[in-house]
């Protein structure tokens, strides 16, 4: 049996034996106390919003219509009666043909309840007479245009100078379905639905009888919703909520392994401490994967066809490195830190940094290119019945993938007895994991800038996410500086570790040395990274900083320069002026892409 398998089981029953028999129970018989509960609720029509709003009227023929919304708690009196209870507590009085408001705020809101409750109730006695076109003759389509990219360099398809003279507004105009053409092909417009208008009471409870995550694709006038993200946010919460959820427990099983020093007895077996990960993580993927799963099928049904099992293989491929990440930083978390009080700082941090980086973008989902930086992206997709290209599938998973396989490699590396049982600080621990990783035959600082590209450009798309609503010049001076910074801290960090670690001598022959090594591996690692995800925002300007185009020699030089900057100034004021090495390195970088886009920004 292989190692990992052993622990796997191990970790599994160690996890059981946490909760006894008598707290199973307890948990088991609060789970079906909220879910009778729930159930009641919903049969009953109980709700927060139950009479809220007090009104009187003095007309029989008005009670019908108030009866249908539960936010009124109303009372049928005479004109007198009700001109009294206007003056003195209620809401609104409805006397004769003229509805009395009171002067505040719920009684305006009161106000336009009872204009939205006519309306449905006007709605409801036309759909009663099962002569649906008749009764309602105007129907609305729903179609989705894309949004222009309003952020693309010149040359792009379309320009910002472009759209704002009106740039193939006619095209899209006429590629309307119903319009002089039907739909280009270019992605200018997507059809939201091929429905028709429904011919009888039976067919318009079919449209109406949707899911609750299905979008609007026909409508009356009335009854038209605008869309809003609200759909692409629970997407995000349904799918990461349970991540969350079995990260927790799988960095507490870590931590408390370390504060109780029971891991000491698993380090002295004859096991890798590889194997140990994979056995310790193995369990914990296994159950959210599962539940992944089941959220798939309660969203999209019991599969009937092949496609429909693609559709569920596809969205569990794109939630897989979200998983990994989640648990690699997890695991990481709990090496690093000396306490649970740090493990919950550390966790409840790089949670809600990965969570930004999942849901802000999936809000623009079917609305601009940035949306697909989120995988959460390529789900809401999916879901809809749409296809999703490899590129854009790399695009979007590629450096979840990376950065979880650079975490765990350098967790694994200090995964021994000096690191987890020690009061090392944060910062010494992860020095440690690079030391290990230039002590080994292969380990070089050129490895280690390519090692480190998924982590700069992880970070790179995080700043497009935080800098995407700023004015375009700002946003991307912000993003040039930012971008700078991170470039210059990974391309560093080795050499720092060599000097600090007093791996290798500090001289000036090392310290040009190493620089050409780290920056031409950098460089290396920028470009191949650049060609196999970067496709979808190719054309953007942030696409453009991140690569700064398709020049070879002077990208780089710039590399090599800017390191030497950051060596030479450990060579002359040593290791402990790292910051400022860094600082200096990032002025010059800063300088170099400000020259080069100034097109762009002036």
């Amino acid at each position: 049996m292989p190692g990992w398998l052993t622990i796997a089981k191990w970790e599994l029953m160690r996890s059981k034996l946490k909760f006894d028999a008598r707290s199973i129970i307890m948990l088991m018989m609060a789970l079906i106390l909220v879910v009778a509960s729930s159930y009641a609720a919903s049969q009953t029509g109980m709700s927060m919003n139950q009479k809220i709003y007090l009104v009187a009227f003095s007309q029989p023929d008005v009670q019908p219509i108030i009866e249908t919304d539960q936010r009124f708690d109303y009372m049928l009196v005479d004109r007198y009666e009700a001109t009294v209870y206007y003056e003195y507590g209620a809401d609104m009085a409805i006397i004769g043909n003229n509805v009395y408001l009171a002067d505040t705020r719920k009684a305006a809101s009161a106000g336009d309840a009872l204009e939205n409750t006519f309306k449905e109730y006007r709605e409801i006695v036309l759909s009663s007479y099962n002569d649906i076109n008749n009764t309602h003759p105007v129907w609305v389509t729903v179609h989705d245009l894309e949004r222009p990219q309003d952020f693309q360099l010149a040359g792009a398809t379309d320009t910002l100078d472009e759209l704002s003279r009106g740039y193939n507004r006619t095209a899209v105009l006429e590629s309307v379905p119903g319009g002089s053409e039907a739909a280009s092909g270019d992605g200018s417009v997507r059809t939201g639905s091929s429905t028709i208008s429904p011919e009888d009471i039976e067919a318009l409870d079919a449209m109406q009888g949707k899911t609750f995550f299905e979008r609007q694709t026909i409508a009356t006038p009335s009854n038209f919703n605008p869309p809003v993200p609200f759909t692409a946010i629970l997407y995000a919460f349904l799918f990461i909520f349970p991540i969350y959820f079995v990260s927790q427990f799988y960095s507490t099983s870590l931590m408390d392994e370390r504060t109780n020093r029971k891991g000491e007895l698993v380090l002295i077996a004859p096991l890798k401490s590889r194997d140990i990960v994979i056995g310790k993580t193995v369990p914990y993927l296994v159950i959210t994967m599962a539940i992944q799963a089941a959220i798939t099928l309660y969203i999209l049904k019991i599969p009937s066809t092949l496609a429909d099992v693609e559709r569920i293989v596809l969205i569990l491929a794109a939630i897989m490195p979200v998983i990994l990440l989640f648990f690699a930083l997890s695991f990481y978390s709990a090496i690093l830190s000396r306490s649970f009080k740090e493990l919950t700082f550390a966790s409840v941090f790089l949670s809600v940094v990965i969570s930004g980086y999942l849901f802000f973008p999936a809000m623009f989902a079917n609305i601009h290119a940035i949306s697909s930086i989120s995988p959460i992206t390529l789900i809401v997709r999916l879901i809809e019945g749409e296809s999703v290209p490899m590129n854009t599938y790399l695009f979007s998973t590629l450096p979840f993938y990376l950065v979880a396989g650079a975490v765990y490699a350098f967790g694994t590396s200090i995964f021994r007895e000096e690191d987890l049982f020690t009061q090392k600080s944060i910062g010494s621990k992860i020095i440690d994991c690079f030391e290990m990783f230039l002590s080994y035959r292969y380990g070089s600082v050129f490895f280690l800038s390519i090692i480190f590209i998924p982590v700069v450009y992880m970070t790179q798309l995080m700043l497009i996410v935080m800098l995407f609503n700023l004015p375009v010049p700002y946003s991307i001076i912000a993003m040039i500086i930012l971008s700078a910074l991170a470039e210059e801290i990974v391309k560093s960090i080795g050499i720092y570790t060599l000097f600090k670690r007093k791996i290798s001598e500090i001289t000036f022959k090392n310290a040009i040395r190493l620089s050409i090594l780290s920056g031409a591996g950098f460089f290396v690692g920028e470009k191949a990274v650049a060609v196999l995800t970067l496709a979808p925002i190719a054309s953007s300007a942030f696409g453009t900083v991140m690569t700064m185009g398709a020049l070879l020699l002077i990208p780089l030089l710039l590399h090599i320069t800017t390191i030497i900057i950051s060596s030479l100034v450990m060579y002359w004021k040593g290791p402990g002026a790292y910051k400022y090495a860094v600082v200096a390195a990032t002025i010059f970088h800063t300088i170099y892409n400000m020259t080069i886009l100034r097109g762009l920004l002036f």
